[in-house]
């Protein structure tokens, strides 16, 4: 068995609603630092930036893989 840690993002496709994946890690604390990645990309501009919590437009979902 095998745990990965998909980060997904809402809002960045043409439905604002929709989650969308962001990248696929071995670790959370890898999902973790390519968030704070791609905040950095919006930090000079009024954009709204990723954030996790309970109202939070990012999120981290942990799934588990078997015969992996």
């Amino acid at each position: 068995m095998q745990t990965i840690f998909i980060l997904q993002l809402q809002g960045t496709g043409s439905n604002e609603y929709a989650w969308e994946n962001a990248g696929v890690f071995t670790n959370e604390q890898a999902a973790l630092n390519k968030l704070t990645e791609i905040n950095a990309e919006y930090e000079d501009t009024d954009m709204t930036v990723f954030n996790i919590n309970n109202d939070g437009n990012a999120r981290i979902e942990e799934r588990f893989l078997f015969n992996a």
